[in-house]
């Protein structure tokens, strides 16, 4: 029996662009109300490896992320930083992909057209 070999590329939803700017990564939870996420402990800061309109790539060395939501706040241009919310989709060999769950049409659209331009090149 032959298995089906797909590259990794071909199973993501969405185009990739490499991505290497600061990222503050801040723990969520939701408040009591249920309502809202209110940030809790230290933030991380790392760096990103690349970025879809679905998710972001960081580097983590050997640091543990939480598997509950994750605030991320990072520059998408040289005048515009944004603050999305994501939660962890995979981690290993230093690394890990983030889903994003709460990212606004602005912020989608900057996104998309940096993985647009990069996938042109």
């Amino acid at each position: 029996m032959v298995k089906n070999e797909r590259k990794p590329d071909e199973r993501r939803r969405h185009h990739r662009a490499k991505f290497h700017e600061k990222v503050t990564v801040h723990h969520v939870t939701e408040s009591k109300s249920g309502n809202v996420f209110e940030v809790q402990g230290n933030p991380l800061t790392t760096k990103a490896m690349d970025v879809s309109e679905g998710g972001i790539r960081l580097e983590l060395g050997e640091t543990k992320l939480p598997t509950s939501i994750l605030k991320l706040n990072f520059k998408v241009n040289k005048d515009k930083t944004v603050d999305v919310y994501s939660k962890l989709a995979w981690a290993g060999d230093g690394a890990c992909g983030l889903q994003f769950i709460v990212l606004d049409e602005e912020v989608r659209k900057i996104i998309k057209s940096l993985v647009d331009k990069a996938v042109g090149e």
